[in-house]
């Protein structure tokens, strides 16, 4: 049998990993202090606006268009092509007061016949979501990974132990906030495509962690003579073939999404890559630690005095 990580490896991970748990407290820390302070560029789908999938004359690119729509009074526009480029179609994401929402059809059709014959161009569809439904849906996406996050503690708790609750959920906020703190500093649009990634991002952080975890409670039961520590750090190394293996796989099919997905899905590829980096280390490093922390924990209480017995 082949190997690509030799079975007789053995690293102290454990030795190793106050410096990536400082390192993700503090990374976690800024990325807190940037969503508050710099915040999420903000989509239409979490501040209301309009979408306008137009298709436009053949000799018009996304400079004109943003040039044409300026010039009529529709302000800046995120203008992204999608399909295929022969059909000339384009995303235009516009940003209008509240009142004027319903009227984004017209006031595109008008500003484009402005420009261009009326054969040459076709509004293709609208979609418009109001200042309130964007706001619900920030509160919705907030909830949502706060409820997976419950949802996964509870499973690990039933599945596993309680100890090793915390530190499957401390790595998943991690792996989250990190790579929100991340698309604040490049300012990206953060739309729901983004939240779709971030959710299949706090799936995916369980997963290898789990597998490690099952090795650590088999380890405990078979090998009652090794301390906690040896058996943290022999799964570990126990898993670390498949953890790679694992990760050169996903990424093969993230890359090919965030390259060639196009715009739509260019965003939601790229949020995995992130996340998925940060998690290969918060999986070992944060995750771990923390049921030595737990069990640790357990043990102290264990041999504290009972109180009123001397």
């Amino acid at each position: 049998m082949i190997h690509l990580i030799k079975p007789s490896i053995n690293i102290d991970f454990l030795g190793k990993s106050k410096p990536f748990v400082v390192a993700s407290t503090i990374a976690a820390l800024l990325s807190i202090v940037a969503l508050f302070t710099k915040g999420l560029n903000y989509g239409i789908d979490f501040t209301g606006g309009a979408e306008v999938q137009v298709k436009v004359p053949a000799t018009w690119d996304t400079s004109k268009i943003r040039t044409v729509l300026e010039s009529g009074g529709l302000g800046e526009a995120s203008v992204v092509q999608i399909g295929e480029p022969q059909d000339h179609e384009f995303l235009l994401k516009l940003q209008r007061p509240a009142e004027k929402l319903s009227l984004v059809s017209a006031e595109v059709e008008d500003v484009f016949k402005k420009n261009a014959e009326a054969k040459t161009f076709e509004i293709v569809r609208v979609d418009v979501v109001g200042p309130q439904a964007g706001a619900n849906l920030r509160s919705s996406a907030v909830l949502s990974i706060f409820y997976a996050a419950i949802g996964i503690l509870i499973y690990i708790a039933i599945r596993f132990d309680f100890k090793y609750a915390p530190g499957v959920v401390r790595a998943l906020l991690v792996d989250v906030i990190i790579t929100l703190g991340i698309w604040v500093m490049l300012q990206k649009e953060f739309n729901l495509t983004v939240l779709a990634g971030l959710l299949t991002l706090a799936g995916y952080s369980c997963n290898d962690t789990i597998v490690i975890y099952d090795r650590i409670r088999d380890y405990s039961k078979t090998h009652s003579d090794w301390t906690i520590e040896q058996a943290i750090n022999r799964s570990i190394n126990q898993n670390l073939g498949r953890t790679f293996l694992t990760v050169i796989c996903t990424l093969f099919v993230v890359v090919s999404i965030w390259l060639l997905g196009g715009p739509v899905l260019s965003d939601f590829g790229l949020t995995l890559l992130i996340g998925m980096a940060i998690s290969v280390f918060s999986t070992i490093f944060v995750a771990n630690p923390m049921v030595l922390y737990m069990e640790k924990r357990r043990l102290a209480k264990l041999k504290a005095p009972v109180a009123g017995v001397r």
